[in-house]
Protein backbone atom coordinates (compact mmCIF):
# COMPACT_ATOMS: atom_id res chain seq x y z
CA UNK A 1 0.00 0.00 0.00
CA UNK A 2 2.88 2.39 0.80
CA UNK A 3 4.41 1.66 -2.62
CA UNK A 4 1.10 2.49 -4.27
CA UNK A 5 0.91 5.86 -2.41
CA UNK A 6 4.48 6.70 -3.45
CA UNK A 7 3.61 5.86 -7.05
CA UNK A 8 0.54 8.12 -6.87
CA UNK A 9 2.62 10.99 -5.42
CA UNK A 10 5.35 10.60 -8.07
CA UNK A 11 2.78 10.39 -10.86
CA UNK A 12 0.95 13.45 -9.51
CA UNK A 13 4.17 15.47 -9.33
CA UNK A 14 5.02 14.39 -12.87
CA UNK A 15 1.60 15.36 -14.25
CA UNK A 16 1.67 18.73 -12.46
CA UNK A 17 5.16 19.38 -13.88
CA UNK A 18 4.10 18.49 -17.42
CA UNK A 19 1.01 20.68 -17.08
CA UNK A 20 3.09 23.58 -15.77
CA UNK A 21 5.52 23.28 -18.70
CA UNK A 22 2.64 23.17 -21.19
CA UNK A 23 0.96 26.20 -19.62
CA UNK A 24 4.30 28.01 -19.44
CA UNK A 25 4.95 27.38 -23.14
CA UNK A 26 1.47 28.56 -24.04
CA UNK A 27 1.92 31.74 -21.99
CA UNK A 28 5.34 32.27 -23.59
CA UNK A 29 3.90 31.91 -27.12
CA UNK A 30 1.08 34.32 -26.27
CA UNK A 31 3.47 36.89 -24.82
CA UNK A 32 6.38 36.60 -27.26
CA UNK A 33 4.94 34.95 -30.39
CA UNK A 34 3.85 36.71 -33.55
CA UNK A 35 0.76 36.06 -35.64
CA UNK A 36 1.85 38.16 -38.61
CA UNK A 37 4.84 38.52 -40.91
CA UNK A 38 6.12 41.04 -43.41
CA UNK A 39 6.09 40.05 -47.08
CA UNK A 40 6.81 42.43 -49.94
CA UNK A 41 5.92 45.43 -47.77
CA UNK A 42 2.63 43.92 -46.57
CA UNK A 43 1.61 42.49 -43.20
CA UNK A 44 0.37 38.91 -43.65
CA UNK A 45 -1.75 37.40 -40.87
CA UNK A 46 -0.82 33.90 -39.74
CA UNK A 47 -3.25 31.25 -38.50
CA UNK A 48 -1.83 31.48 -34.96
CA UNK A 49 1.11 32.87 -33.02
CA UNK A 50 4.53 31.36 -33.61
CA UNK A 51 7.70 31.80 -31.58
CA UNK A 52 9.86 29.43 -33.59
CA UNK A 53 10.42 29.70 -37.36
CA UNK A 54 10.56 25.89 -37.69
CA UNK A 55 7.16 25.57 -35.98
CA UNK A 56 5.77 28.08 -38.50
CA UNK A 57 7.49 26.45 -41.49
CA UNK A 58 6.37 22.91 -40.58
CA UNK A 59 2.72 23.86 -40.01
CA UNK A 60 0.81 23.13 -43.26
CA UNK A 61 -1.94 25.58 -42.22
CA UNK A 62 0.29 28.45 -41.10
CA UNK A 63 -1.50 31.25 -42.97
CA UNK A 64 -4.83 32.74 -41.98
CA UNK A 65 -7.34 31.35 -44.51
CA UNK A 66 -8.40 34.86 -45.55
CA UNK A 67 -4.77 35.70 -46.47
CA UNK A 68 -4.17 32.84 -48.90
CA UNK A 69 -5.68 34.58 -51.98
CA UNK A 70 -3.80 37.79 -51.13
CA UNK A 71 -0.47 35.96 -50.80
CA UNK A 72 -1.13 34.22 -54.12
CA UNK A 73 -1.81 37.57 -55.80
CA UNK A 74 1.28 39.18 -54.26
CA UNK A 75 3.43 36.29 -55.50
CA UNK A 76 1.98 36.10 -59.00
CA UNK A 77 1.86 39.87 -59.59
CA UNK A 78 5.49 40.44 -58.52
CA UNK A 79 7.66 41.38 -61.49
CA UNK A 80 11.27 40.36 -62.08
CA UNK A 81 13.82 41.18 -64.78
CA UNK A 82 13.40 40.86 -67.64
CA UNK A 83 17.17 41.38 -67.82
CA UNK A 84 19.64 40.35 -65.13
CA UNK A 85 23.27 41.44 -64.76
CA UNK A 86 24.40 38.00 -63.55
CA UNK A 87 23.24 34.94 -61.61
CA UNK A 88 23.54 36.81 -58.32
CA UNK A 89 21.00 39.34 -59.66
CA UNK A 90 18.64 36.49 -60.65
CA UNK A 91 18.90 34.88 -57.20
CA UNK A 92 18.40 38.22 -55.45
CA UNK A 93 15.26 39.12 -57.42
CA UNK A 94 13.70 35.66 -57.12
CA UNK A 95 14.38 35.47 -53.40
CA UNK A 96 12.30 38.64 -52.96
CA UNK A 97 9.28 36.79 -54.40
CA UNK A 98 9.68 33.49 -52.52
CA UNK A 99 7.30 33.32 -49.58
CA UNK A 100 9.05 32.64 -46.24
CA UNK A 101 8.92 29.00 -45.19
CA UNK A 102 7.88 27.71 -48.61
CA UNK A 103 10.01 26.03 -51.25
CA UNK A 104 12.03 27.27 -54.19
CA UNK A 105 13.92 24.80 -56.37
CA UNK A 106 15.86 24.36 -59.57
CA UNK A 107 14.53 22.49 -62.54
CA UNK A 108 16.71 20.74 -65.07
CA UNK A 109 18.64 23.18 -67.26
CA UNK A 110 17.84 23.17 -70.97
CA UNK A 111 20.78 23.14 -73.37
CA UNK A 112 20.05 22.94 -77.10
CA UNK A 113 20.95 24.62 -80.38
CA UNK A 114 23.74 26.60 -78.73
CA UNK A 115 21.38 28.09 -76.15
CA UNK A 116 21.17 27.50 -72.41
CA UNK A 117 18.20 28.03 -70.10
CA UNK A 118 18.05 27.78 -66.30
CA UNK A 119 14.77 26.84 -64.62
CA UNK A 120 13.63 27.93 -61.15
CA UNK A 121 10.24 27.44 -59.55
CA UNK A 122 8.66 28.31 -56.22
CA UNK A 123 5.71 27.09 -54.24
CA UNK A 124 2.71 29.37 -53.87
CA UNK A 125 1.41 28.70 -50.33
CA UNK A 126 -1.61 26.46 -49.84
CA UNK A 127 -3.06 26.74 -53.37
CA UNK A 128 -1.34 23.78 -55.09
CA UNK A 129 0.42 26.05 -57.60
CA UNK A 130 4.02 26.81 -58.51
CA UNK A 131 5.47 29.85 -60.25
CA UNK A 132 8.09 29.02 -62.89
CA UNK A 133 10.91 31.22 -64.17
CA UNK A 134 12.91 30.19 -67.24
CA UNK A 135 16.03 32.28 -67.76
CA UNK A 136 18.24 32.28 -70.83
CA UNK A 137 21.95 32.59 -70.20
CA UNK A 138 23.40 35.17 -72.59
CA UNK A 139 26.91 36.17 -73.58
CA UNK A 140 28.95 37.74 -70.80
CA UNK A 141 27.10 35.90 -68.02
CA UNK A 142 23.93 37.99 -68.20
CA UNK A 143 20.46 36.44 -68.13
CA UNK A 144 17.11 37.25 -69.73
CA UNK A 145 13.70 36.08 -68.55
CA UNK A 146 12.41 33.80 -71.32
CA UNK A 147 9.23 32.60 -69.61
CA UNK A 148 7.35 33.27 -66.38
CA UNK A 149 4.14 31.39 -65.60
CA UNK A 150 2.09 29.64 -62.92
CA UNK A 151 1.38 25.91 -63.14
CA UNK A 152 -1.32 24.02 -61.26
CA UNK A 153 -0.05 21.10 -59.15
CA UNK A 154 -1.88 17.85 -58.58
CA UNK A 155 -2.58 18.02 -54.82
CA UNK A 156 -2.44 14.23 -54.55
CA UNK A 157 0.94 13.92 -56.27
CA UNK A 158 4.50 14.49 -55.11
CA UNK A 159 5.54 15.27 -58.70
CA UNK A 160 6.06 18.77 -60.08
CA UNK A 161 3.57 19.80 -62.77
CA UNK A 162 6.44 20.30 -65.25
CA UNK A 163 8.89 17.40 -65.57
CA UNK A 164 10.76 18.21 -68.77
CA UNK A 165 11.46 21.26 -70.89
CA UNK A 166 12.89 21.09 -74.41
CA UNK A 167 13.84 23.74 -76.95
CA UNK A 168 12.17 22.88 -80.25
CA UNK A 169 12.39 25.33 -83.19
CA UNK A 170 12.75 28.41 -80.94
CA UNK A 171 9.91 27.25 -78.69
CA UNK A 172 10.16 26.03 -75.12
CA UNK A 173 8.02 22.89 -74.88
CA UNK A 174 6.97 21.83 -71.38
CA UNK A 175 5.77 18.32 -70.55
CA UNK A 176 4.44 16.59 -67.46
CA UNK A 177 5.88 13.34 -66.09
CA UNK A 178 3.77 11.34 -68.57
CA UNK A 179 5.29 13.22 -71.52
CA UNK A 180 2.09 15.16 -72.22
CA UNK A 181 2.80 18.68 -73.52
CA UNK A 182 1.25 21.16 -71.09
CA UNK A 183 2.70 24.43 -72.41
CA UNK A 184 4.60 25.85 -75.37
CA UNK A 185 6.21 29.28 -75.46
CA UNK A 186 8.10 30.93 -78.33
CA UNK A 187 11.46 32.40 -77.31
CA UNK A 188 13.13 35.21 -79.20
CA UNK A 189 16.73 34.85 -80.32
Amino acid sequence: MILFRKLIVVLSVFLVSVGAVALGRRAYVEAIGSDEMDYRGEKIRLSKKYVDYDDYKNDPANLAASEIPRVEKLMTDAQVGPDFADWHDVAHQLSKIKFPGYGMASGENVVAAGREFAVRFMEIPQVAKERYFVLEKLAGGTFRLADDFVAQCDPGSAFAPISTIHLVDDRLVYADRNGRVVRETPVAR
